[in-house]
């Protein structure tokens, strides 16, 4: 009988049961190596993850911080905006009213003449139709005698026709004369340029107060303040020399006695920067309080307690604070120079700047607990024909 070594089909490609039993305990002891951490090596996964929440936490809280302030600010942006949209309207209005009433003032000027013209031409048109009228009743009249056959009735008839045919005098130049007058329109150009001139500086004085609100710093020289012997340019921030005195007329701000002019803006709060740059004079420049005398000895900007300025003269470098003289530096070429006013710190400061690579040099700082409004002032120690002031944009 033979053995039949195969295996049953039950047992075939199975292993034997102890060894199958040691492999499953095998693949779970490396299952569980895989998958399982110990309590000790959690903590440490977890303590890695402490600084990142530190850190995003700090971020959380600066950010907080940050939005708050932005939301803040665009508050008080949007405030400042409305406010400064209200001021910019109300100026744009102006100047619109102003062109509004320049139009129809110039329009109901013009029609006026025109008008006047066609009634003179008119009336002409008339008193030349009498004077035609009256003619051809003349010649019917002198017809009229011309065919009576009565001697005696033509002779007490022609010294009438004579006397009324004498009586119409018919004038062609005067008649002319007055027509080419009519049609003149010299004097209508003129009148239009006068009111041309007056819109200009109304518009021009509009524009100003515009940018003055676009830009608090702004500022120009004033011309009701101004030395005869001093000329303002067209956007009023350039003073020149003039070699002959001005006619300007007398005013209570005007200054007589050293060539002088003030802003025609005053400050009375913010922080405000300007420069100006002074050519072939000596000078003067700094800021004071609008009560500055306008004559006499005490009219100069830097022998008053109201005042905060540099004198640059005979290469010497002086400052002048409530009329007290500080000599601080010599220095033969000072042209450019920076005046810083901060109300917030209650100082001015003085810097030069260099022409050749715009560096600033301070050079004096006034300490001052400002009491009232401040304007920007400069002055002209001596001049000549090329002598400026000019403020700079």
């Amino acid at each position: 009988m033979e053995r039949n070594d195969k295996p049953s089909s039950s047992t075939q490609g199975q292993e034997p049961e102890g060894e199958a039993m040691g492999n499953c305990d095998r693949d779970v002891a490396d299952h569980s190596d895989c998958t399982e951490i110990l309590p000790d090596e959690l903590s440490k996964c977890r303590l890695r993850l402490t600084p990142a929440m530190l850190d995003i936490q700090a971020k959380l809280e600066l950010v907080d911080d940050l939005l708050a302030k932005t939301k803040e600010k665009a508050e008080a942006v949007k405030t400042a905006n409305s406010k400064l949209k209200a001021e910019v309207k109300t100026v744009l209005e102006e100047m619109e009213e102003l062109l509004r009433s320049y139009t129809i003032a110039g329009m109901e000027f013009l029609e006026a003449q025109l008008k006047l013209r066609e009634e003179l031409l008119e009336s002409s048109v008339q008193t030349l139709s009498d004077l035609r009228r009256q003619l051809k009743e003349a010649e019917l009249q002198v017809n009229t005698v011309l065919k009576e056959q009565d001697e005696i009735t033509v002779c007490e008839k022609i010294p009438e026709v004579e006397k009324n045919a004498a009586c119409l005098i018919v004038d062609p130049q005067t008649v002319e004369a007055n027509a080419e007058a009519n049609f003149n329109m010299t004097h209508l150009c003129e009148e239009m340029e006068h009111r041309n001139n007056d819109l200009r500086v109304q518009i021009g004085a509009a524009q100003r107060r515009l940018r003055n609100i676009l830009n608090p710093s702004e500022v120009t020289f004033d011309f009701e303040t101004l030395h005869p012997r001093l000329v303002l340019s067209e956007d009023r921030k350039t003073l020149s020399y003039s070699v002959v005195k001005q006619p300007y007329p007398a005013g209570p701000q005007r200054f007589t006695n050293y060539l002088q002019a003030l802003s025609s803006q005053s400050f009375s709060h913010g922080e405000h920067s300007w420069i100006l740059q002074a050519e072939c004079c000596p000078w003067v420049l700094g800021v004071c309080y609008g009560k500055l005398p306008r004559s006499g000895i005490e009219s100069c900007i830097e022998s008053r307690s109201g005042a905060w300025c540099l004198m640059w003269y005979d290469n010497l470098l002086r400052a002048y604070g409530g009329g007290k003289e500080t000599q601080l530096k010599r220095t033969p070429f000072l042209q450019k120079l920076e005046i810083c006013l901060s109300f917030s710190k209650n100082c001015v400061t003085f810097s030069s700047i260099s022409n050749a690579t715009g560096a600033k040099t301070h050079l004096h700082t006034f300490n001052v607990s400002f009491t009232e409004p401040v304007y920007l002032a400069a002055r002209m120690i001596s001049g000549q024909a090329k002598s400026q002031i000019t403020l700079c944009t």
